[in-house]
């Protein structure tokens, strides 16, 4: 069985995506956060697996999770600990439950398309271990053919430290893991401002990603006018994404 998983966390007004406060109000973080959701749950469902999950933190959140998931996607809460502990514990129990290939994504990465996650499940034929490395020294998605617990220790999260900390562990224990072509997650403005043009220029050129939540609900954002964020008033810069 191949089964999907998603890390999504509850979208909260100042409890997700803080960093884009610095150009955001909170609700307009939680809006945005909640269409990065509806992007990876798209791209997602679109991929060939027999399961897919959407595990959610905090415990307590199910009943705001659930209305951005639909019915493609079981909901399971997240495990106690940091996320080191959070992902092996994920991994455990699909396993546990019969899963012989199994991939692990977070919601960071709206634009990233359908088949860079089902590429996962193919390099995973005869593989242990596959890594989507995210540009800013972390990875956005990662996948196992067993549990692995060994490979989520002494690992610094939140860094630009975890992916060679992570080759580190899988070296440590004999695993040979397969790298996935890189991609991003949007963390700050600028991060957000990059994603807008590259799916601008995906579009222009017929290329397969995109994430039309997240264009929309920013494209409403600027629309009007102007933003209160961490620093105060800012007039927005439309150049990142002009108007087609």
């Amino acid at each position: 069985m191949r089964h999907l998983m998603v890390f999504v966390r509850a979208p909260a007004p100042g409890r997700v995506k803080t960093r884009l406060q610095d150009r955001y109000t909170p609700d307009q973080v939680a809006a945005i956060y909640r269409a990065f959701v509806a992007d990876v749950l798209a791209h997602g469902a679109q991929v060939a697996c027999e399961r897919r999950t959407v595990c959610f933190a905090p415990a307590d959140a199910e009943r705001s999770i659930r209305p951005l998931t639909g019915p493609a996607w079981d909901l399971r809460p997240q495990a106690e600990g940091d996320l080191g502990d959070r992902m092996a514990e994920a991994f455990s129990w699909s396993f546990a439950r019969g899963a012989s290939r199994a991939v692990l994504i977070g919601s960071d990465s709206p634009s990233l398309p359908p088949d860079g996650m089902a590429g996962a499940f193919d390099r995973l034929e005869g593989r242990d271990l596959v890594i989507g490395p995210s540009v800013d020294g972390g990875y956005y998605l990662i996948g196992m053919s067993r549990p692995m617990p060994e490979v989520f220790r002494e690992v610094t999260w939140s860094s630009a430290r975890v992916l060679g900390q992570t080759l580190d562990r899988a070296e440590e224990t004999g695993v040979r893991p397969v790298l996935l072509r890189p991609w991003y997650d949007v963390d700050t403005p600028e991060d957000l401002d990059f994603l807008l043009t590259h799916v601008r220029g995906e579009r222009m050129g017929g290329g397969p990603a995109d994430a039309p939540e997240t264009v929309k609900v920013v494209e409403k954002i600027r629309g009007q006018g102007s933003e209160t964020g961490g620093r105060g008033e800012a007039r927005l810069n439309h150049s990142a994404f002009p108007d087609p």
